[in-house]
């Protein structure tokens, strides 16, 4: 099927944003987009539709997975790319609100658009689900992040398990691992910090959002067709 219909979560910036634009640029794509605060600009077009919704209600969620389904009949691809943004914070300091925050968006409300798209996927025989994750599940985590790596960890754990259990439907479900990208989930480090880290890279840049999108299309498209629980990381060689 060359024309799909895809949701993407948390499409207003950063990978979301980039995301968008990649496949709605692909001929025959219709691409629904959610956001908490306000749609992005410059995302006009005929085949792009910002939906508002908080990722932390789950009446919002089969809200917004229903409007797309009484508009176009079906969704084919689902890519779950939300997430709060945060702080560092000692793990000897960090207070349990700090991690609930990033399990509900990050995991709660993947889970729950999951399960909303992966109904009609059921009943299409055939779909696509696609979570993004971290480089930070590969290797060993950086210090101060316990609660982000931990909603990352439990959004992949998520995501093995529904790949077994969907497969049965020809639903699959697949992830992707992006290096550390300049957007806002990174605008609390210095500028001097992402070129030294730049500089130790293998490739000696970092990763950047078309670099992901690029591979989110991919993961999308009938040449991923027998990928399922499959974590792809697009890092550049940092971590495997």
């Amino acid at each position: 099927m060359d024309r799909k219909v895809i949701l993407i979560t948390g499409g207003s910036r950063g990978l979301g944003a980039e995301c968008v634009r990649t496949l709605s640029q692909q001929e025959g794509n219709t691409v629904y987009y959610t956001y908490s605060a306000c749609p992005a600009e410059g995302q006009d077009g005929s085949n792009v539709f910002p939906v508002p919704c908080d990722q932390k209600e789950e009446a919002a969620i089969a809200s917004c997975v229903l409007k797309i389904l009484n508009e176009q009949g079906r969704i084919d691809v689902l890519v779950n790319n939300a997430c709060s943004s945060f702080l560092p914070c000692d793990f000897l300091k960090t207070d349990w609100s700090l991690f609930q925050e990033l399990l509900d968006v990050n995991v709660r409300g993947a889970c729950l658009f999951m399960r909303e798209t992966a109904k009609s996927m059921k009943v299409a025989g055939s779909g696509k689900i696609i979570n993004v994750l971290s480089s930070y599940v590969l290797n060993v985590p950086p210090e101060k992040l316990s609660h982000y790596v931990t909603a990352k960890y439990a959004l992949y754990g998520l995501s093995k398990a529904a790949a077994a259990e969907l497969g049965h439907y020809g639903i699959t479900v697949n992830m992707v691992s992006p290096g550390m990208m300049a957007t806002h989930l990174t605008e609390y480090l210095p500028e001097r910090f992402l070129q030294a880290y730049a500089q130790k890279h293998p490739m000696k840049r970092m990763t950047n959002t078309e670099d992901v999108a690029d591979v989110i299309a991919f993961l999308c498209s009938d040449g991923a067709r027998f990928l399922n629980g499959v974590n792809l990381p697009v890092n550049g060689g940092e971590a495997f």
